[in-house]
């Protein structure tokens, strides 16, 4: 797995309108990185470097009834050694990442960053960010 390591630094939620929604509500997430640099990370067989991703990952709904976030950091080691620092140079230069690499990173975030959203989500009354099974009885 290449993300070795995963720390939250913030969460916030935050409700907006106390007002009740009439119809559809919008649940919109936005993964964003922050910034890229050299990291590393302890391991029982010595220092391992990779590249440390501060993240901010945020949730809107629509209307506007909350907003909240997670910011944090990922210690990301890419398949490929070399490309640790072509990956640090693209972000230098441009401030972007390849593709391939933010697919792989945002997975990983959204994966752990969810569950969060969802107990924060239960306990302040509002709607989930992923539909839940329901069960439907149909008529005989």
């Amino acid at each position: 797995m290449p993300v070795l390591g995963f720390n939250i630094t913030k969460i916030e939620m935050e409700k907006v309108s106390l007002a009740p929604v009439q119809g559809q509500i919008e649940v919109r997430l936005s993964p964003k990185v922050r910034d890229m640099r050299l990291g590393e990370i302890r391991t029982p067989t010595g220092k391992m470097n990779g590249i440390e991703i501060l993240f901010r990952y945020e949730i809107d709904y629509n209307p506007k009834i909350a907003r909240g976030a997670v910011e944090g950091a990922v210690l990301y080691l890419p398949p490929q050694k070399d490309k640790m620092d072509e990956i640090l140079n693209l972000w230098e230069e441009e401030k972007k990442m390849d593709s391939v690499t933010f697919a792989e990173v945002v997975n990983f975030i959204t994966k752990e960053v969810s569950p969060i959203l969802m107990i924060l989500s239960k306990e302040m009354r509002l709607p989930y960010h992923v539909p839940l099974p329901r069960v439907e009885v149909k008529p005989q």
